[in-house]
């Protein structure tokens, strides 16, 4: 009947198809991380370590087969996590392997010296053995000191100082007695595992804090890429998109490496994108709304005038031939909307008039749905027509 009612509305929006084109083109990077890794993989972890970062791609390839991007990004981050894992432990194992071989071949040097002193009798002999053995050992040192792996890990995980100190220790090894090179050299190998140790643990302590920021990059995600940009001009589209899509960069290459700042920052900086456009959406979604209601009303018979309340609001009065009225009040901070027929007039046919309204509504894209009919009662007419409003009418 008449008197104040009460609605909701909404503008349809999905993000899934933009969501899985991201997410293919992440996939892509992982599938170059693979062709680039999987030998060094498969060499120092064997053919299921590397089945196991396949698998892991795999499922990322799944998800969007599938158009299931949530899944899609939770399986992404997982994919990273068991990439550099498996990276981290093939690095471990060469280093493992590097150490063995270097102990072997010092032990099976130093039995050969042994047997070359005891066939040696002159000391000339025994002093020559010692110096190639402190030169071996001393070269030993310096290419467990050259290693590629070794130096990244390093320079990524240790001090600056630490390294000067290492390579100072190395200089200084090659100074004094054939015994006291290798002594010396012995020592700094020691060392120089104790400090690579050292960094395996640094590392696993930032892929252990990279692994928690995976809930807060996902809700960061999530924000950004439920915003409806569609309402927006085109110059707010473009200038949000290349932002996304520069900050999706960054995400990808702080994850990639494993910058856990960056990944923090770059979480941050989603969400302030995320926090910047939502006033810009509400507006123009406030404004959008507030034409479509206006051409509803309009071609529902009514006469419109529009004002803006002190608080923001659109307050819409419509009024058509002979007695019939309408106010509509669409506010920016709430779907809500608040709706008078024939003010305090009795109108038998304000359920009709609001269904009528409801139908326009749909055909352009707004779902209108009643959660007060105030003192109306729409009994079966109501339950038919929201049958045929459930779709929301085309966008």
């Amino acid at each position: 009947m008449s008197g104040p009612k009460r609605g909701t509305w909404r503008i349809y929006y999905d993000p899934t198809p933009g969501r899985l084109a991201d997410l293919e083109e992440f996939a892509a990077n992982q599938d170059a991380w693979l062709a680039r890794n999987g030998s060094f993989i498969e060499r120092f972890l064997g053919c299921e370590a590397l089945a196991k970062a396949q698998a892991a791609y795999g499922r990322v390839l799944e998800c969007i087969d599938s158009g299931d991007p949530d899944s899609g990004f939770d399986c992404y981050g997982q994919a990273w996590e068991i990439f550099n894992e498996l990276r981290r432990q093939a690095a471990e194992a060469k280093q493992q392997a590097n150490v063995q071989r270097q102990l072997r071949e010092q032990q099976r040097r130093l039995a050969e010296q042994q047997r070359q002193i005891q066939r040696q009798q002159r000391e000339d002999q025994r002093r020559l053995a010692q110096q190639r053995a402190a030169a071996e050992a001393l070269r030993e040192c310096q290419e467990a000191w050259q290693d590629s792996e070794s130096q990244a890990l390093l320079h990524r995980w240790m001090d600056p100082s630490e390294c000067h100190r290492l390579a100072a220790a190395l200089e200084a090894a090659a100074v004094g007695s054939p015994g006291q090179v290798q002594e010396k050299s012995r020592a700094w190998q020691n060392s120089l595992r104790t400090v690579l140790a050292a960094a395996n643990r640094r590392a696993a302590e930032n892929a252990k804090a990279i692994r928690e920021c995976r809930p807060a990059l996902a809700a960061a995600r999530q924000s950004l890429d439920s915003l409806n940009i569609s309402v927006l001009t085109d110059s707010q589209r473009n200038g949000f998109g290349r932002l996304k899509r520069q900050l999706q960069t960054q995400v990808e290459e702080a994850l990639s490496a494993e910058n856990l700042r960056e990944l923090r920052l770059f979480i941050a900086q989603i969400g302030e994108l995320a926090a910047r456009y939502q006033p810009k959406i509400k507006a123009a979604e406030l404004e959008k709304a507030s034409q479509v209601w206006r051409d509803a009303l309009t071609r529902c018979g009514y006469s419109v005038v529009s004002r803006t309340g002190p608080d923001g609001a659109v307050i819409l009065q419509a009024s058509s031939f002979p007695m019939k009225s309408l106010n509509v009040e669409v506010r920016s901070d709430t779907k809500e909307v608040r709706l008078d027929v024939n003010g305090k007039h009795d109108h038998a046919g304000c359920v009709k008039d609001v269904q009528s309204l409801q139908a326009e509504l749909a055909r352009q894209g707004v779902q209108l749905t009643m959660t007060d009919w105030g003192t109306g009662k729409p009994g079966g007419v109501a339950r038919q027509l929201s049958q045929g409003l459930s779709i929301g009418g085309a966008r």
